[in-house]
């Protein structure tokens, strides 16, 4: 996994994927319930409820450029129209 520069959280993501593929606005989900997900998948649920920030400091210096570094770039590109 390659972190960009321009991290986006959760919330971000879930707009700009609405967004794109043309869904209607939802509600955030609740936390009991990421909480019990959690269990089943066996994952901290931290990492759903408060996220990481991540960027790539090695590719960054090693003069690695992403092609579309941006959120919306990327989902432009792997969704279809």
């Amino acid at each position: 996994m390659a972190a960009t520069d321009f991290p986006a959280r959760n919330r971000d993501l879930m707009t700009a994927l609405r967004r794109h593929l043309h869904r209607p606005p939802a509600p955030p989900t609740p936390a009991a319930i990421l909480k019990v997900g959690a269990i089943f998948l066996r994952t901290d649920p931290a990492l759903g409820l408060t996220g990481r920030h991540a960027t790539s400091k090695v590719l960054r210096e090693n003069g690695f450029t992403f092609r579309y570094p941006t959120l919306d770039e990327a989902l432009t590109n792997l969704l279809p129209h």
